[in-house]
């Protein structure tokens, strides 16, 4: 089985560190810590599995640890992964061979297109001749927020169907289902400094089911995931909903001809993405209903609002929220719907953060669905 140790602190008790057949793992990552990944695990197998854990609070990466041969055959398979609270978030992984002479090196750099569905390859293997340096340039972690206040919006429905331009566009059109990322051009996400719960957004989802989500991977893969209560988990009644999601009107939905329509406007520092689903509707083929509202991302203050236009449908009450939910969602585990306040984002203790903040859930909203807006609050240390 391949050892993982450092040779230069145990090389008293690892007689092997002289072997010349060793390959020198350096790991880096791109990603923002801890707002992003917390935590390193490093997986080796050959006929068995040896993983080591390393949290990133106080450790300077690159880490460098020193993989020693002690396999059949010279050959083993790894996997690096970020993880954040406990689950994995970035992934690299694949085999690897030692050589029959000298110190090999891989140098591993987990950035954000490494996600754990479709993770990157390990770098080809080189001669070692010194520690690799550090990344060019890590995402900022700036103040911790763990929960957001909620009000009246000062935006107003836009439908960004017929925007022009690069930044501007269409997914899930011609009756494609679940989720789609948004193909914004290179590099005009890295230039959108928008944060959602303090963490910097990497990837855009949008679902047809009324919803977009920043989570590294597609948030509802099987597309079987039913709208409900964000607490769900929670009160034993149901799975929860997906993380990192902002959820305008989430409901079992089918898209009208555009499908679900985005514009990032404005320049860096002052742009707002807007995510529209226009002319949705609650039956298998859109007829008489006509549901529609728009996602506003704000990168100047990071606050989220739901807008709404024209929501009509058949009863008129499912238009009104009779069977959809709408809020935010961080990591639905602070307490139940029933002791947070939607306004503070607090357990009743008024102290614990919710991890989110529900303003409706299956539950016809008297006058309509109305707008509003979710500040952020950093965190006093």
């Amino acid at each position: 089985m391949t050892r993982l140790v450092r040779c230069t602190a145990l090389a008293a008790v690892f007689a092997g560190c002289a072997d010349p057949q060793q390959i020198v793992l350096s790991i880096d990552t791109t990603a923002g810590i801890p707002c992003e990944i917390d935590s390193l695990r490093i997986r080796g197998t050959a006929g068995k599995t040896v993983t080591i854990d390393r949290e990133l609070a106080d450790l300077r990466l690159p880490l460098a640890l020193t993989l020693e041969d002690g396999t059949a055959d010279g050959s083993f398979d790894l996997e690096v992964i970020g993880q954040k609270d406990g689950v994995d978030v970035l992934r690299a992984a694949g085999p690897l061979q030692f050589g029959t002479g000298g110190r090999l090196a891989a140098n591993v750099v987990l950035d954000s297109t490494c996600t754990v569905d479709s993770p990157c390859s390990l770098p080809a293997l080189q001669p070692y001749v010194a520690p690799a340096p550090p990344v060019a340039a890590r995402a900022e972690c700036t103040a911790v927020v763990d929960r957001y206040t909620a009000g009246p919006t000062t935006e107003t429905f836009r439908d960004v169907c017929t925007v022009p331009g690069d930044r501007a566009g269409r997914v899930l059109t011609g009756g494609a289902r679940g989720a789609a990322a948004l193909p914004l051009p290179e590099g005009a996400l890295d230039a959108f400094d928008f944060r959602f719960y303090g963490q910097p957004v990497r990837q855009i989802w949008a679902h047809e089911d009324g919803y977009i989500s920043f989570s590294t991977n597609s948030p509802d893969p099987g597309n079987d995931l039913n709208p409900g209560a964000f607490d769900r988990e929670l009160t034993g009644s149901g799975v929860p909903p997906p993380p990192q999601s902002v959820f305008a009107f989430w409901d079992a939905l089918t898209l009208g001809e555009t499908g679900v329509c985005y514009a990032l406007e404005g320049t860096p520092g002052t742009q707002k993405l807007r995510v529209t689903w226009s002319g949705a509707c609650h039956t298998t083929t859109c007829t008489t209903d006509r549901l529609n509202f728009t996602i506003v991302l704000d990168e100047r203050t990071d606050r989220v609002a739901l807008t709404y236009g024209e929501m009509t449908s058949t009863p008129p009450e499912r238009a009104q929220g009779s069977t959809a939910t709408s809020g935010i969602v961080d990591q639905a585990d602070g307490c139940p719907v029933s002791q947070c306040e939607l306004a503070t984002g607090l357990c009743s203790d008024g102290v614990t953060p919710c991890g989110y903040n529900q303003v409706f859930s299956q539950m016809p909203q008297a006058g309509g669905v109305q707008g509003i807006e979710f500040a952020p609050v950093a965190r006093s240390e």
